[in-house]
């Protein structure tokens, strides 16, 4: 099996024994794979033993504290994951999402490879999380294996396979290092990557994860734990809509898709609890609609909930109201409350004893927490009030308490936010945002070999992952171009033939930030230029990505062939019929939303459009900025947020859309203090 290191970078071979064979009720055969040896035991173990390095010449080295004990594999427990898989977890995965089916060999086999996966835990004894499984969509290609095959690690199995490690035969004898049936929920995880690949290989990463983590949720399989925990503490870090790849991300996008199920029926036997079963109604028809739907994303969403309140006749909310109804739950999380609340999680207790609120008062040291009056020289004075910059679909919780008898917020956000062409006319081309794919724009000029194509280009492209090409076509094949910094003297090449995640076999790919350092400088529009090779009759242009994390990617500006500006024109994609690349202004058009969560009415007398209230006395102020991302919430009767519990909330959201929807946006707000008679 090719083997790749997501930490060192590239890969090696290694043996594997099957260790497991069944298969399901229908005749799915189901295998589990061990490196050789692995069942007698860890030292001199190949892909097992900790201390084990595939490639002793470069400077990453095994974490010497790595125990073996603690990657002991035994007979009972793959037999306990095969079984699993093939009894439960694949027909709940498959009647929740969608099918499995052939890879490229033809075989509808379903393989798991168990190891010791080499991630950054591997080598650096201070990383305390660990890559627990994953799915590879390279292995069903006919390139590689042709098969469907994903990943479990082999950390720690005597604590995390089984309902109750302390009572199976490979218990370890201390209850308390007990993390239940952790793997069976990786199994069912990394299932749902598998089907979504079949189903929408393109689909964003948060959509796949979101539901990656229901499909382990929709088995029975505890969720509490890092993800919601992170997503807890790291909230105002963390977009819903654009992954970052963090365990925050995964507690968002799971506790999203999870506050949908529910608002939306859960079973539709008035049951909010998993029962294995698909019931073709209610939540488990949502979320099998959401799988399904082939546009991506936040888009894909609102199709699916379309789609599910025309086949059922329900009237649940807009994708966008759903999210400003998650972001005030994951605040209030109120068990008396039928509107914001997650049924199935008390935050806090179990999400490691984190809430928002103590996140903020601990972790990040009173942040977004005031007391008091709040004048403009106090305000703008302030070390704890968090940074003005909204993340797209994130949300910032402020506190406020004894504020004055009567405040007003006072908001001010950008507008839109644009990523500018270079030529100055508006408009630039831009390969998209699109998971696993290869987007191409052709160069529509007379190509005879020894031209110099110019361009200039702006990009932002997932280093090491994701690449950029130039390519012309040779002899009837494509081949990459070695890319230069146009004009240079001595000449400055940048792309690169490093491949460490075999992403880049072909060579020449550009990658990381134009201009600058990767995720330390911004990009910026750079001329880039090439020679076309001779005997070559074409050239273009194809920004490749990888089934993950995605960044802002590619865009192309002034193309001139020897100098004469040269028109192009983008592949259109069979399936969506849409073109690959898109001509585009590059701007994001900023939604702001300034929600106001109290537990008193902040309007007494005044029943108004913006005031929401729920069963469970909660009250929620709910406004929306003006084209010009201006928000005034008028006067506020805060009497009622005085004394030492008493308090309100802001709750700031930026929902982008338009051309782009993953950038970042600025914005500010003052605490107006209008006196006890509404005056300033």
């Amino acid at each position: 099996m090719p083997i790749n290191d997501s930490a060192a970078g590239g890969t090696y071979y290694q043996p594997f024994e099957r260790a497991y064979a069944g298969e399901t009720e229908d005749g799915t055969p189901v295998y589990v794979y061990v490196p050789v040896g692995a069942l007698e035991g860890v030292v001199g173990v190949h892909s097992l033993d900790p201390a084990f390095d595939h490639d002793g010449t470069d400077e990453f080295v095994p974490c010497a504290e790595n125990s073996a004990d603690d990657y002991l594999l035994t007979q009972d427990q793959v037999d306990y994951i095969g079984d699993a898989l093939a009894d439960q977890i694949l027909a709940v995965n498959e009647e929740h999402f969608g099918d499995l089916g052939a890879a490229a060999s033809g075989s509808d086999a379903l393989v798991t490879l168990v190891y010791n996966v080499q991630d950054d835990s591997y080598y650096d004894c201070t990383v305390s999380s660990y890559t627990a499984g994953y799915f590879a969509p390279e292995y069903l290609s006919a390139e590689s294996l042709g098969m469907n095959v994903m990943v479990l690690d082999a950390f720690d199995w005597a604590n995390r396979v089984g309902e109750d490690p302390d009572a199976a035969p490979w218990s370890d004898g201390d209850p308390a290092n007990d993390r239940p049936e952790l793997y069976e929920g990786v199994v069912a995880h990394e299932l749902e990557h598998m089907l979504m690949n079949y189903s929408d290989a393109g689909e964003l990463s948060w959509v796949d994860e979101g539901l990656a983590d229901m499909a382990a949720f929709l088995n029975g399989y505890d969720m509490t734990g890092s993800h919601l925990t992170y997503q807890q503490v790291f909230h105002r870090e963390t977009s819903l809509t654009r992954w970052g790849g963090g365990l925050e991300n995964y507690g968002a996008s799971f506790s999203y898709f999870l506050y949908l199920w529910e608002q939306a029926g859960g079973n539709g036997d008035g049951s909010l609890e998993p029962d294995l079963g698909y019931d073709d109604t209610a939540g488990d028809l949502l979320i099998k609609l959401i799988f399904a739907e082939q546009a991506d994303g936040m888009v894909g969403v609102q199709n699916a909930i379309d789609a599910y309140n025309a086949e059922t006749g329900d009237d649940l909310a807009s994708a966008e109201e759903l999210f400003k109804d998650w972001a005030v739950a994951m605040k209030l999380d109120d068990e008396g409350s039928s509107r914001w609340d997650l049924e199935n999680f008390d935050l806090g207790a179990d999400s490691g004893g984190w809430t928002i609120d103590l996140a903020n008062d601990v972790f990040w040291d009173d942040r977004g927490s005031y007391r008091g009056a709040q004048p403009d020289a106090k305000w703008d004075r302030l070390k704890n009030r968090p940074g003005t910059t909204a993340l797209p679909f994130g949300v910032s919780y402020e506190t406020f308490r004894n504020p004055g008898p009567q405040v007003s917020l006072e908001f001010d956000g950008e507008a839109t936010t644009t990523i500018e062409d270079h030529s100055g006319d508006g408009q630039h081309w831009w390969a998209g945002y699109e998971s696993q794919t290869d987007h191409v724009l052709g160069l529509d000029a007379e190509i005879t070999g020894g031209e110099t194509v110019t361009f200039w280009n702006w990009h932002f492209i997932e280093e090491g992952w994701d690449y950029g090409f130039v390519e012309a076509l040779v002899g009837g094949d494509w081949v990459t171009l070695e890319v230069t910094l146009a004009g240079s003297d001595p000449e400055v090449v940048v792309s690169t033939d490093e491949d460490p995640h075999g992403n880049n076999t072909e060579g020449n790919g550009i990658t990381g930030t134009s201009g600058g350092v990767y995720f330390v400088d911004e990009p910026a529009y750079v001329q880039y230029e090439v020679t076309v090779p001779d005997g070559a009759t074409d050239v273009q242009f194809r920004y490749s990505t990888d089934a993950a994390y995605l960044d802002t990617g590619w865009f192309i500006d002034e193309i001139a062939v020897d100098g004469m500006s040269a028109r192009v024109t983008p592949e259109i994609d069979p399936v969506s019929e849409e073109p690959d690349w898109v001509l585009i202004e590059g701007k994001q058009i900023n939604q702001w939303v300034v929600q106001v969560i109290s537990t008193c009415d902040l309007t007494p007398g005044v029943d108004s459009a913006f005031e929401i209230t729920d069963d469970a006395d909660n009250y929620v102020y709910r406004f929306e900025g003006d084209t010009n991302g201006d928000i005034s919430t008028g006067a506020l009767d805060t009497r009622c947020a005085n004394g030492n519990t008493a308090d309100f909330f802001a709750v700031i959201s930026n929902l982008a859309t338009g051309e782009l929807t993953v950038l970042d946006a600025d914005y500010d707000f003052d605490v107006v203090n209008l006196g006890a008679k509404g005056r300033r």
